[in-house]
């Protein structure tokens, strides 16, 4: 398809009509490069600009502007943010310099520091290297009668709503109730729960028994370890039963416990007791040190004790270590003891 010059000139002249205009397109669509000769150097310059009316030039001008000044601003941010993200290690590190190496700041101060940066929650070991019972107060309240030789593990504060303890030995627990956060020991691959109550559990090295001994409330026992576990197993004591778990022989048993036992011998030398009621306890401290102790049954109706007596030791010392145990008072009278809430 080709065109006359003629046409091509009134086309950029802006005088062909819309059937010229479109067949010149045409021409021109099909064209790779313009020929030199349609318009000249001294025609172009001739050639007057195409006006566009003011609305469309505002228009035009809006877009452009809003479009470069984004551009500025997000530019203009990253360099703020850049400047303010090295100025805050700068400060960092001078400041870090300065706690570590200033030899005018008090020692106080670089330890109060290094405190803060420590996590707020550290994890605590006690082990009992006693003969005797050692009572350890927890971060919720409850407390932990320590056997010798045991080990208790916990963190302080407690993690959250999780109150758990890791026990190596013998232990008696006394738990403080709060339903929203169980109460957990964990002790060689079993787990005993509770929400409030009252318990004793034995988990010692060179045994392979575990027992745990309800007091008072209520607690869940299960095992851990379904791997070496052959018969996996859960169990909910309620007071006066004891669980027993063999590990060497992959059995649990649950029975009623022994009120009191006496270890014999030519002399006796203490007393062992297992879920037994305070008011028998008293009864037979009374026998054996000949002293009159006094107290209301009623508050002592639900009590029980679980451990081992010395008798080596003055009743004065039985006393205090029970009534601490079980929060009573304990006094010192002409007749004896009185024993009360």
């Amino acid at each position: 398809m080709s065109v006359s010059e003629q046409l091509l000139t009134k086309y950029f002249k802006g005088q062909c009509s819309p059937e010229e205009k479109l067949q010149v397109l045409n021409y021109l669509n099909d064209l790779e490069d313009l020929p030199d000769h349609l318009l000249s150097k001294a025609e172009w310059d001739e050639t007057s600009d195409a006006a566009i009316d003011e609305q469309k030039t505002e228009e035009i001008f809006s877009a452009i502007k809003k479009q470069t000044l984004a551009k500025v601003y997000r530019l203009k941010w990253l360099k703020i943010i850049s400047v303010a993200a090295i100025v805050l290690v700068v400060l960092t590190v001078g400041l870090l310099n300065i706690n570590q190496d200033s030899p005018g700041l008090p020692k106080k101060i670089n330890q109060v520091v290094k405190v803060e940066n420590k996590s707020a929650i550290q994890w605590k070991s006690v082990v009992n290297y006693t003969d005797h019972q050692q009572l350890i107060h927890l971060p919720d309240g409850s407390t932990v009668n320590l056997f010798p030789g045991a080990e208790l593990r916990y963190a302080s504060p407690f993690v959250k709503n999780k109150r758990e303890v890791y026990l190596n030995g013998k232990s008696f627990f006394e738990v403080a109730k709060d339903k929203n956060s169980p109460f957990v020991v964990y002790a060689k691959g079993i787990s005993t729960t509770a929400l409030g109550t009252s318990f004793t559990i034995t988990a010692l090295n060179n045994s392979k028994l575990i027992k745990v001994v309800l007091h008072t409330g209520k607690v869940l026992v299960k095992s851990l370890d379904s791997i070496t576990t052959i018969s996996p197993f859960t169990a909910v004591l309620l007071p006066g039963k004891e669980l027993v778990y063999n590990s060497g022989a992959n059995k649990m048993s649950v029975s009623d416990t022994k009120t009191f036992l006496v270890k014999k011998g030519a002399a006796i030398k203490e007393l062992n007791f297992q879920q037994a009621s305070l008011i028998d306890v008293f009864d037979q401290l009374e026998k054996h040190y000949k002293v009159n102790i006094v107290y209301d049954r009623a508050d002592l109706a639900e009590m029980s004790f679980t451990g081992t007596l010395k008798l080596t030791q003055s009743i004065d010392t039985i006393l205090e270590e029970i009534a601490e145990l079980n929060k009573l008072n304990q006094l010192k009278t002409t007749n004896g003891y009185l024993i009360k809430k």
